[in-house]
Protein backbone atom coordinates (compact mmCIF):
# COMPACT_ATOMS: atom_id res chain seq x y z
CA UNK A 1 0.00 0.00 0.00
CA UNK A 2 1.44 3.36 -1.05
CA UNK A 3 0.43 6.63 0.63
CA UNK A 4 1.66 10.23 0.81
CA UNK A 5 2.37 12.48 3.77
CA UNK A 6 0.54 15.79 3.62
CA UNK A 7 3.74 17.69 2.70
CA UNK A 8 4.60 15.18 -0.05
CA UNK A 9 1.09 15.38 -1.48
CA UNK A 10 1.27 19.19 -1.47
CA UNK A 11 4.67 19.18 -3.22
CA UNK A 12 3.43 16.73 -5.87
CA UNK A 13 0.35 18.85 -6.56
CA UNK A 14 2.51 21.98 -6.71
CA UNK A 15 4.76 20.42 -9.39
CA UNK A 16 1.67 19.49 -11.48
CA UNK A 17 3.43 16.37 -12.82
CA UNK A 18 2.85 12.68 -12.23
CA UNK A 19 5.18 10.79 -9.91
CA UNK A 20 6.87 7.46 -10.55
CA UNK A 21 8.94 5.08 -8.46
CA UNK A 22 12.14 3.94 -10.12
CA UNK A 23 13.13 0.53 -8.80
CA UNK A 24 16.78 -0.08 -7.96
CA UNK A 25 18.46 -3.16 -9.44
CA UNK A 26 18.59 -6.33 -7.37
CA UNK A 27 22.04 -6.97 -5.93
CA UNK A 28 22.82 -10.67 -5.63
CA UNK A 29 25.46 -11.74 -3.15
CA UNK A 30 24.63 -14.31 -0.49
CA UNK A 31 21.02 -13.19 -0.83
CA UNK A 32 19.00 -10.81 -3.00
CA UNK A 33 19.06 -7.19 -1.88
CA UNK A 34 17.27 -4.19 -3.36
CA UNK A 35 17.57 -0.59 -2.19
CA UNK A 36 14.59 1.71 -1.78
CA UNK A 37 12.99 2.98 -5.00
CA UNK A 38 13.74 6.53 -6.09
CA UNK A 39 10.74 8.86 -6.40
CA UNK A 40 10.83 11.02 -9.53
CA UNK A 41 8.55 13.56 -11.17
CA UNK A 42 7.33 12.98 -14.72
CA UNK A 43 6.65 9.79 -16.64
CA UNK A 44 8.83 6.67 -16.74
CA UNK A 45 10.65 5.77 -19.96
CA UNK A 46 9.02 2.34 -20.23
CA UNK A 47 5.39 2.71 -19.14
CA UNK A 48 4.74 -1.00 -19.75
CA UNK A 49 6.56 -1.72 -16.45
CA UNK A 50 4.10 0.43 -14.49
CA UNK A 51 0.46 0.79 -13.61
CA UNK A 52 -0.89 4.35 -13.55
CA UNK A 53 -2.89 4.94 -10.36
CA UNK A 54 -4.41 7.92 -8.61
CA UNK A 55 -3.25 7.89 -5.00
CA UNK A 56 -4.72 10.58 -2.78
CA UNK A 57 -5.34 12.75 -5.84
CA UNK A 58 -1.82 12.37 -7.26
CA UNK A 59 -1.12 10.46 -10.51
CA UNK A 60 1.47 7.80 -9.67
CA UNK A 61 3.16 5.26 -11.94
CA UNK A 62 3.54 2.24 -9.67
CA UNK A 63 6.03 -0.46 -10.76
CA UNK A 64 4.47 -3.89 -11.26
CA UNK A 65 7.26 -5.40 -9.11
CA UNK A 66 6.73 -3.06 -6.13
CA UNK A 67 6.20 -5.28 -3.06
CA UNK A 68 2.79 -5.09 -1.41
CA UNK A 69 4.01 -3.57 1.86
CA UNK A 70 3.03 -0.31 3.59
CA UNK A 71 5.14 2.46 2.03
CA UNK A 72 4.82 6.20 2.45
CA UNK A 73 6.15 8.95 0.18
CA UNK A 74 7.57 11.81 2.22
CA UNK A 75 9.62 14.99 1.64
CA UNK A 76 13.27 15.52 2.49
CA UNK A 77 14.64 19.05 2.38
CA UNK A 78 18.36 19.75 2.06
CA UNK A 79 19.42 23.41 1.92
CA UNK A 80 15.97 24.40 0.69
CA UNK A 81 15.91 21.79 -2.08
CA UNK A 82 12.92 19.46 -1.61
CA UNK A 83 12.73 15.92 -2.91
CA UNK A 84 10.41 13.00 -2.41
CA UNK A 85 11.57 9.71 -0.92
CA UNK A 86 10.08 6.38 0.18
CA UNK A 87 9.66 5.56 3.88
CA UNK A 88 9.16 2.02 5.14
CA UNK A 89 11.41 0.15 2.69
CA UNK A 90 13.15 -2.92 4.13
CA UNK A 91 16.43 -4.07 2.63
CA UNK A 92 15.92 -7.72 3.56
Amino acid sequence: MLTFTETARSLAREKKKPVYLEMSPIIECCFALRESPTVRFGEPKDKSLYQLSSIEGVSVYVPHDLPDIPLKINVRSIMGWKRLFVEGWQLA
